[in-house]
């Protein structure tokens, strides 16, 4: 694993835990408490992130292997 790849899996590791462990519970309470519509965006971020690490760090890979 490389420095680069290394550093990004850091990165996304932090944003995993804000992501699920602050704002996904912090929109989810705010919904049920009825202060918000529906959060379909925290819903988008939270499904779309781990498969933008899986092609990101994929991607890195590939770099790496054509250099």
């Amino acid at each position: 694993m490389s420095k680069s790849e290394k550093k990004w899996r850091r990165f996304y590791m932090m944003m995993h835990i804000f992501i699920y462990g602050i704002y996904v519970p912090y929109n989810l309470f705010m919904w049920l408490g009825g202060n918000e519509e529906f959060p379909f965006a925290m819903l988008g971020i939270a499904l779309g992130l781990p498969i933008m690490k899986k092609n990101h760090i994929n991607s890195i890979r590939e770099k790496e292997q054509n250099v």
